[in-house]
């Protein structure tokens, strides 16, 4: 499993670290492409990033609240910058289809359809998962489990599909986040009631 981190510095650097580390830990460092932690010295941007989008097999797109309305020095909303790296990384991977999972952090809302720009849409469809700040290793771990090829949720036996109405629920620790049709549906299943 190849992992993408995409994120925004300004609201997520307290999480994208942890994931990265507890990631790397799991996966292996080489495994997951965190900016920080891969690009080498005199590397040319721009060009290692695509590289590294077209060796992932899924982008996790780290949300937290400023995620959206970040703006520039302009004042302009970050997102609606075609050239904002946040925005691009993610129209790369849904252009190529690379699963994108939406991690939202604390209390952020995943996204309405209309607050993004049409090449990034698909976003708001996306099933994702919800990391919050008391609960951060565990929840990281969730995802990490979520994430691996061939692990078995609880309750299920190896190799069997879980029924359709499963499809949005969380057997472990975190919450599952599914917006589909336009509707945001939050499905609770956490058994520690958060």
């Amino acid at each position: 499993m190849r992992i993408f981190l995409n994120y925004r510095t300004i609201d997520s650097v307290y999480a994208v670290g942890q994931i990265s580390k507890q990631m790397a830990r799991h996966f292996g460092r080489v495994h997951v492409f965190r900016d920080q932690d891969s690009l080498s010295l005199g590397a040319l941007y721009a060009r290692r990033i695509r590289a590294a989008l077209d060796e992932s097999d899924v982008v996790v797109s780290v949300i937290g609240t400023h995620w959206l309305d970040a703006r520039d020095k302009r004042g302009v909303r970050c997102i609606d910058n075609e050239r904002d790296w946040v925005r691009m990384e993610l129209r790369i991977a849904f252009e190529r289809g690379i699963p994108v999972v939406p991690v939202l952090l604390d209390d952020t809302m995943l996204p309405v359809p209309d607050s993004l720009p049409d090449d990034i849409r698909g976003l708001t469809l996306s099933q994702g998962w919800r990391i919050r700040h008391q609960t951060l290793e565990d929840d990281i771990d969730g995802l990490i489990r979520r994430l691996t090829p061939g692990a078995t949720k609880p309750g299920s036996s190896a190799g069997a599909q879980p029924a359709a109405t499963q499809r949005n629920s969380a057997t472990g620790h975190g919450i599952v986040v599914a917006n589909q049709n336009g509707t945001q549906n939050v499905t609770l299943n956490d058994p520690r009631g958060r």
